[in-house]
C-alpha cells in the first residue's frame, strides 16, 4: 500500500507541476488549453485504470496502457527538468539581464516558446531510445582463464541480462530474444537473474515457456536468482523457469562437461540469507583447479567473488540507469556499473541486459547481450 501511495504522490507531483506550467503557457490561447488538459485528464484516467484494475484486464490491454503510462511518465520526467531549466533561466535573467530586450517585452510567449522546443526534443530522444531498445547490441569480449579445462580448449559463452519478460516485454519480445541469443551459436547460454519482470500471469497467458524451451546450447542453459524473482509467487516462478529448461542455480554449483565450474548466487534481496561464496565452494567440494565462473545478479560486493579467485564473475541488474541520468547514478553508486573489468585474477562483467523495467527506451545506455570467447590454458 506504501508503494501504491508513493508512485501516486510521485505521478501526481511532476503531472501538475507541468501541468500549471503549460497552463499559464497558453492563458491567451483557449484552444491549445483546452486540448493541453484533455491530454492530461486521459492520461490520469489511463494510470488510475492500469494501477486499480490490472489484475482484471485483458493482457493486452494492460500492454496498451502500460507503454503509454510509462513513455508519459518519462516524458513528464524530462519535462519536469525543462520547466525547471526555463523557470531558472527566466529568473537568473531578473536578477542579472543577459537576454534581450524581447525577453522582457514577451515574456510569457517566449516562455512557452522554450518549451515547446524542449517537448519536441524530448520526444525526438525519446523516440531514438526506443529504437536503441528495440535494436540490442551483440558485445564481444575475448579473455584468457590460466587453467585447464578438461578437453575444452576455448568456450563460447553467451551472457543474458535482465529481460524482464511480462506484460511490457511479452511473448513477441521472447521470441526476438530467443532468435538473436541462438544467432551467436554459444556453447553455454548463462543469464544473470531478473528474467522474470513480476508475476507469473503474463508467462502462463502468453505460453512464453514455448520460446524458452527452444533455447538451448551444448553445455546448457543456467541462471542465477534476480530482485525481480522475488517478486511475487518467487518460487512459482522459479520453479516455472527450472520446468522450461533453464537451470536456476541458488547458492549451488554444477560441473559442466568435467571440465569447468558454473555458480550461481542467491540475490542479495532474497527473503533468506545468502551462502557466502567460500562455503558454497567448500559445501559442493569445488575442485578449485578448474575454472569457476560464478553468476551473480548485483554487482554489489565485487571483493567477494575477487577475494574467492573466481576466474569470470558475472553481473546485470544495473541497465545501467537505462536512460539518461540514470547512467551517470550508476556509475557513481557501482563499482563497475556496465562493462569489463579485472580485479585481481578475476575477470569481471556487468552486463546493461537484454530487456528493462518500465518505459521502454534506451537514452545513453543500450540493450545488449555479451559473448565472452574464453581461452583456457
Amino acid at each position: 500500500m506504501r508503494v501504491f501511495f508513493y508512485a501516486l504522490f510521485v505521478h501526481l507531483s511532476l503531472n501538475v507541476l507541468v501541468f500549471w506550467e503549460g497552463w499559464k503557457t497558453l492563458e491567451q490561447r483557449r484552444g491549445f488549453r483546452a486540448v493541453f488538459t484533455s491530454l492530461f485528464i486521459v492520461e490520469f484516467l489511463l494510470y488510475l485504470t492500469g494501477l486499480l484494475f490490472s489484475p482484471w484486464l485483458p493482457d493486452n490491454v494492460i500492454q496498451v496502457i502500460g507503454f503509454i503510462g510509462t513513455s508519459w511518465m518519462l516524458f513528464i520526467i524530462y519535462m519536469t527538468a525543462g520547466v525547471v531549466l526555463v523557470e531558472a533561466l527566466f529568473y537568473v535573467h531578473q536578477r542579472k539581464p543577459f537576454l534581450p530586450a524581447l525577453a522582457d517585452k514577451r515574456h510569457n510567449k517566449l516562455k512557452g516558446l522554450a518549451l515547446i522546443v524542449f517537448s519536441l526534443v524530448v520526444v525526438a530522444v525519446m523516440w531514438q531510445g526506443n529504437h536503441q531498445f528495440n535494436h540490442p547490441v551483440v558485445v564481444h569480449k575475448e579473455i584468457v582463464i590460466p587453467k585447464t579445462a578438461g578437453r575444452l580448449k576455448s568456450l563460447r559463452i553467451a551472457v543474458i541480462g535482465d529481460t524482464h519478460l511480462g506484460f511490457l516485454i511479452n511473448k513477441d519480445y521472447a521470441k526476438k530474444y530467443l532468435r538473436l541469443v541462438m544467432a551467436q551459436k554459444a556453447d553455454i547460454i548463462l543469464f544473470v537473474g531478473d528474467i522474470i519482470d513480476a508475476g507469473i500471469k503474463p508467462m502462463l497467458n502468453e505460453n512464453m515457456g514455448e520460446e524458452l524451451r527452444q533455447l538451448h546450447a551444448p553445455l546448457g542453459v543456467y541462471s542465477c536468482t534476480g530482485n525481480h524473482e522475488y517478486r511475487n509467487e518467487s518460487e512459482e516462478k522459479i520453479k516455472w523457469l527450472n520446468d522450461n529448461g533453464i537451470v536456476m542455480l541458488r547458492d549451488s554449483a554444477v560441473l559442466i562437461d568435467s571440465a569447468f565450474y558454473v555458480l550461481g548466487r542467491e540475490d542479495v534481496d532474497a527473503p533468506f540469507v545468502r551462502k557466502p561464496i567460500l562455503e558454497i565452494l567448500d559445501r559442493q567440494q569445488v575442485n578449485r583447479q578448474k575454472p569457476i565462473i560464478v553468476l551473480n545478479h548485483n554487482p554489489k560486493h565485487l571483493n567477494e567473488d575477487v577475494n574467492a579467485e573466481a576466474d569470470l564473475a558475472l553481473y546485470g541488474h544495473t541497465h545501467h540507469g537505462q536512460f539518461f541520468p540514470g547512467n551517470i547514478y550508476t556509475n557513481l553508486i557501482f563499482e563497475i556499473a556496465h562493462g569489463y573489468k579485472k580485479k585481481g585474477s578475476t575477470h569481471i562483467y556487468v552486463t546493461s541486459g537484454l530487456g528493462l523495467a518500465g518505459a521502454q527506451y534506451r537514452i545513453a545506455t543500450q540493450s545488449e547481450i555479451a559473448v565472452f570467447e574464453v581461452k583456457f590454458m
